[in-house]
This record gives structure tokens, C-alpha cells and sequence, in this order.
């Protein structure tokens, strides 16, 4: 009975509090819930109105609190000319020279193969130098010298021409370069921040260790004329223009250049930077990945949009053919491998070549979940011509 009258006063002095607190209230309507006089018509009209401005305010603020989740960043256009410093392009340089014929022809005198088998393993060496996705298919069938495909990259590389071109800038600094290991075979990257960890000693000795980022060439409009020289390449070559914090992807556009030809590129250049209070915001709100944000990556220590894209088309490719090429590093993080392919499994990719190089499938895009890079330099080629012969 105690409980009882005890739970009737909370009751009153609850009702007592509400009513005092609708007749106070600043909310428009709310005090004509509880006016004394009004038809019960009029009652419902005001539940009515004030329930739907409830609902809009709660949607309302959902959907605010949305975009500030998935899109909190604002794209802006710098226009200060003392800030117009912009990186050079890097180059990834691909030569269609990729096999030194001195070290090739030591390495047949050490296997002591006959002239036929000598023959074959020139031919045999040479195609799988320049093999790609597009031309797989060309490979022939025939003896690989009993040479298995993880092994593959090792003798290219031990057999690889160095390719060392001059390199002649028009302002002050330097451009360096790197022989890398792409999805064209081994090329040279040139004024790149993250071409070692491509490179076939990094891979080879295993490390994923975060290295000092080498400084890039940049250029201001206001330094006038601003050019770079390749010269001294000695072969035909193919040329990737891209960011320095970015690879080349077989996707990509390319270029080529043939021997004894001067051939002149202009570019244009368009740079994205990002802000440090975006720094603060989490990698679902910027949609974009810094170059150290690389959990999502297992074969690389640094994310770049191209080295994401690659992963991707190592897993369709493992999904297709149960192997991967042999210019991917096939171990990963925590010891994670992919088997690299034979001939045969060359072969097989090379009948999935398209799906491959466009990461498309049945109509679709393959879902790779790759956020650009939240500083990137993107450049476009205004002009290709050969000019002369030497």
C-alpha cells in the first residue's frame, strides 16, 4: 500500500513537471498541447505538425551527420602563385632491350648446353623478358630447361641489361632513377619516392621496412622553360608518365619511342594535396589513402592507387589460374604467398588477359576498394612528336 501512494505521488509530480514544462516552452506549438479549451481536433492537428517537424529535424541531422562521415572534405583551386611549386613527372622507362648478351652467353657456357639447346635458351630467356599480360599467349610450349617459375625473376635479373641512361634537366637538382620490377618486366623509374620498394634486392631480401623518402625534383612556372633529357638509351623504349608517389599499371597509357629518333613531350600537370587537418579525419571520411596507410595492401609497405590496383589484379589472377605472373613478389606480409606460374599458367592468364588488364568481369568491375592517393601529381601529354633523326 506504501509502494502504491509512493508511485501515485512520483505520477502526479511527473505529470505536474510535464505540463509546467509544454506550457513554458519555448518550442513553437508545444504549450497548445496541454491549453486548456481546445476541441480535441485541434489537439491532434498539433501532435501532428510537431511530430513531422520532429521527424524532419532527426532526418535532417542523420543525413548531415552522414556526409560528415563519408565526405567532410572540401576540393579547393589554389591560386597563389608562390605555392605553384609542382613535382616533376616521374618516368617509368621500359627498354626493348631487357637481356645483357655477354652475361647471357656466360650463363650458356656454364650450363654447357649444345648449339640447339643454346639456341632455345637465347629464344627462351629473351620471351620471358618481355612477357606481359597482352602477349603470354606467345610464349611457346616448349622445354623450360628445367627452370621453375619462382625462379624466373632471379635469372632475369642476373641476366638483365643495365639500362643507364644520361639524364639532362633544364633547372637546378637532379633527377635520380632505379631499376624497378613492373608488370612489363624490369624497367627504370626515374624521380620516384617509392621505386626501392620495387625493386628486385628489396624484394629479394625479404624487407618490408620503411625507408627515408628520397627528395623529388620540383619545378615553379616562374623558373621559365623546365625540361629533362633521356639520352644514351640505345634501344627502343617505352615510356609511363606518372606521379613520384605512384607506378606504373599496365592499364596505364603508354608511350613509345623508337631508337635513333628525337622525340619531344610536352606535359601539362595537375597537383592534389591534402591538408593537415585531414590528416585528423579517419580513411572512410577523407576517401583517400596516404602513402603509409598500407593494412589494406599485403605485398607492398607503402599504398599508392597503382600499387593497390595490382594487388587486385594478383588476387583475380590467382582466382583464375591458381598462379600469379613472376614480376609480382609472390610473398607477402605474415609469410602469405601466391604459387608463380609456369609457362603453362602463363598461358592460362594470357587467355584472361583482357579481364585482366581492365580488372572487368562479366561486364562489371572487379571490386578492388582502391581510395586514390590523398597527394598525387597527375600529368597529360599535350603534344608527342618525333622531330628528327640522329
Amino acid at each position: 500500500m506504501a509502494r502504491y501512494r509512493l508511485l501515485r505521488r512520483v505520477l502526479r509530480r511527473t505529470k505536474r513537471f510535464l505540463l509546467n514544462f509544454l506550457n513554458t516552452s519555448g518550442a513553437h506549438g508545444a504549450r497548445y498541447l496541454v491549453h486548456g479549451g481546445l476541441h480535441i481536433v485541434e489537439r491532434v492537428v498539433w501532435i501532428t505538425c510537431i511530430s513531422i517537424a520532429l521527424y524532419g529535424m532527426a532526418a535532417l541531422a542523420q543525413r548531415i551527420w552522414n556526409r560528415f562521415q563519408n565526405s567532410p572534405t572540401v576540393i579547393s583551386m589554389d591560386r597563389n602563385m608562390f605555392l605553384w611549386n609542382t613535382s616533376f613527372p616521374s618516368l617509368t622507362v621500359c627498354s626493348q632491350r631487357r637481356i645483357d648478351d655477354e652475361k647471357l652467353a656466360q650463363y650458356i657456357r656454364m650450363r654447357g648446353f649444345d648449339e640447339d639447346d643454346a639456341e632455345q635458351f637465347r629464344e627462351f630467356v629473351i620471351l620471358l623478358a618481355n612477357v606481359t599480360y597482352s602477349t603470354f599467349l606467345e610464349l611457346p610450349m616448349y622445354k623450360t630447361f628445367a627452370i621453375p617459375g619462382y625462379d624466373y625473376m632471379e635469372l632475369l635479373h642476373n641476366l638483365s641489361w643495365n639500362i643507364k641512361p644520361e639524364v639532362v634537366i633544364g633547372t637546378a637538382g637532379t633527377l635520380t632513377s632505379r631499376p624497378i620490377v613492373t608488370e612489363f618486366g624490369l624497367c627504370l623509374a626515374v624521380n620516384s619516392r617509392i621505386a626501392e620498394y620495387s625493386s628486385y634486392p628489396y624484394w629479394h631480401g625479404r624487407r618490408w621496412d620503411l625507408l627515408d623518402v628520397p627528395d623529388v625534383l620540383t619545378v615553379h612556372p616562374l623558373d621559365g622553360e623546365v625540361y629533362g633529357q633521356l639520352i644514351s638509351l640505345k634501344s627502343a623504349y617505352e615510356v609511363f608518365f606518372h606521379g613520384p608517389m605512384e607506378v606504373a599499371d599496365i592499364s596505364a597509357r603508354r608511350y613509345t619511342f623508337q631508337d635513333l629518333y628525337y622525340t619531344t613531350v610536352e606535359l601539362s600537370a595537375q597537383e592534389i594535396l591534402t591538408s593537415r587537418n585531414a590528416r585528423d579525419l579517419s580513411i572512410s571520411q577523407r576517401q583517400c589513402r596516404f602513402s603509409h596507410e598500407s593494412d589494406q595492401l599485403t605485398f607492398s609497405p607503402v599504398y599508392s592507387y597503382s600499387l593497390c590496383r595490382i594487388e587486385c589484379r594478383m588476387k583475380l589472377a590467382n582466382k583464375r589460374c591458381g598462379c600469379v605472373p613472376h614480376f609480382y613478389r609472390a610473398v607477402g606480409k605474415r609469410n602469405f604467398r601466391y604459387r608463380i606460374c609456369d609457362f603453362e599458367g602463363l598461358r592460362c592468364l594470357g587467355e584472361q588477359s583482357d579481364e585482366l588488364i581492365k580488372l572487368r568481369t562479366a561486364g562489371k568491375d572487379v571490386e578492388c576498394n582502391c581510395l586514390p592517393n590523398c597527394d598525387d601529381s597527375h600529368f597529360f601529354v599535350k603534344a608527342h612528336v618525333r622531330t628528327n633523326e640522329f
